[in-house]
C-alpha cells in the first residue's frame, strides 16, 4: 500500500492538494471527452461541469508549476452582465441560439433583432458594467501562479471597455502574461474560411469567435511558449471541446472545466426587457447621435 511520506514538506504540500483536488471533482459531473485517461502515446483529456470556480484553480496547483498554462474565458465564466441587454445570453439569443426556463429553444422574432449586432455591443460593453460570476471569483484567480491567459470570443474593438471591467473587478495578468507589459500581438488569422482580426495584450487575448483551440496554439507558437498542461475554464460545450480537439492533436495535457454557474436561458420578462432597451438605444442615438444612428439604421455596421 502507497503511504505519502510527510518527511518532505514539498511532498506532504502536493498530497494536500491532490486530497483537495479530488474532493473537489467528487462534487462534479464529468464528461467524457474520449481520452479520459494518458497512456506512452496520447496526452490525458479530462473535461469536468462545475459551478465553483476553485476546482480548476486547486487543479492547476495539483500541476507543476512552470508547465502548465491556466486559461480562463471571461463572460459568464469570470465576469457576467448586469443587465441581459447586451448580455453573452443575450446574444446567444440575437443570433437564434436561445433556450427557454424549459430547457426549449427560443425564436427571435425578426423585429427583436437589432441592426449592426456587433457595434450594438459595442455600445453596450462601454456603457454597462460586469459583475462577478461569484463572490470569491477574484481572489481566486489570483492565487494562480502559473502563466494566465484570458481567452475571449469577444472582438479586439472591445478591449478597452473589457481591460475596464476586468481591472474594476478585481483583476490584472500583465505580470503573469506571456508577453512583457504592454508588448502585444495583432494580426489577421484564417481558419476555416473565416477571416478575423486576433489581439494579445496584457494577458487577454481576442479571437472574435473563431476556434479558441486553434488559436490559443497559434498564440503559443507565436511567443515561443511550450507547456506540458492546459487548465482551461468556458461556460460553452464548443469551445471546450475545441479546445480538447486541438491540444490532444498537440499532445498537451488537458484539464476542461466547463461552468456552469450562470443560467444562459431566456425569459419571457428579459425579452421585454431588451425590447424596450433596444427602443431607448434607437431613441438615443436619434436624438443625440443622429449619424450613426443613419448608418446602423441603413446596416452600414462599423464592426
Amino acid at each position: 500500500m502507497f503511504r505519502p511520506s510527510f518527511l518532505n514538506p514539498v511532498m506532504f504540500r502536493r498530497f494536500l492538494i491532490a486530497a483537495v483536488v479530488l474532493s473537489s471533482l467528487s462534487a462534479c459531473s464529468i464528461r467524457n471527452s474520449g481520452n479520459e485517461h494518458r497512456s506512452d502515446q496520447h496526452p490525458l483529456s479530462q473535461i469536468v461541469e462545475v459551478k465553483d470556480l476553485s476546482a480548476a484553480i486547486e487543479q492547476a496547483k495539483a500541476l507543476p508549476l512552470r508547465s502548465t498554462l491556466v486559461v480562463f474565458d471571461i463572460d459568464d465564466t469570470l465576469l457576467t452582465a448586469t443587465e441581459f441587454f447586451g448580455s453573452d445570453k443575450w446574444y446567444d439569443w440575437q443570433r437564434g441560439r436561445a433556450l427557454s426556463p424549459n430547457g426549449q429553444p427560443l425564436a427571435i422574432a425578426e423585429a427583436d433583432k437589432v441592426s449592426c449586432l456587433f457595434d450594438t455591443l459595442g455600445i453596450t460593453y462601454e456603457i454597462a458594467t460586469n459583475r462577478p460570476t461569484q463572490d470569491n471569483m477574484a481572489s481566486l484567480v489570483n492565487q494562480v501562479n502559473n502563466d494566465l491567459l484570458m481567452l475571449t470570443a469577444r472582438s479586439g474593438n472591445y478591449r478597452a471597455a473589457t481591460m475596464r471591467e476586468l481591472s474594476r473587478n478585481g483583476l490584472g495578468f500583465s505580470d503573469k502574461a506571456l508577453t512583457p507589459k504592454d508588448v502585444g500581438y495583432h494580426y489577421n488569422f484564417t481558419h476555416d474560411g473565416r477571416s478575423a482580426n486576433m489581439s494579445y495584450v496584457d494577458g487577454v487575448f481576442m479571437v472574435q469567435g473563431m476556434d479558441k483551440g486553434v488559436l490559443l496554439l497559434d498564440l503559443l507558437s507565436r511567443v515561443g511558449r511550450t507547456y506540458d498542461a492546459v487548465v482551461f475554464v468556458d461556460d460553452k460545450t464548443h469551445n471546450i471541446d475545441n479546445m480538447a480537439n486541438a491540444l490532444k492533436k498537440a499532445g498537451i495535457n488537458f484539464y476542461g472545466f466547463q461552468y456552469l454557474k450562470i443560467d444562459k436561458t431566456v425569459s419571457l420578462e428579459e425579452v421585454t426587457q431588451a425590447q424596450a432597451a433596444a427602443s431607448d438605444l434607437t431613441k438615443l442615438l436619434n436624438l443625440h447621435f443622429d449619424e450613426r444612428a443613419e448608418l446602423i439604421k441603413n446596416d452600414m455596421c462599423a464592426y
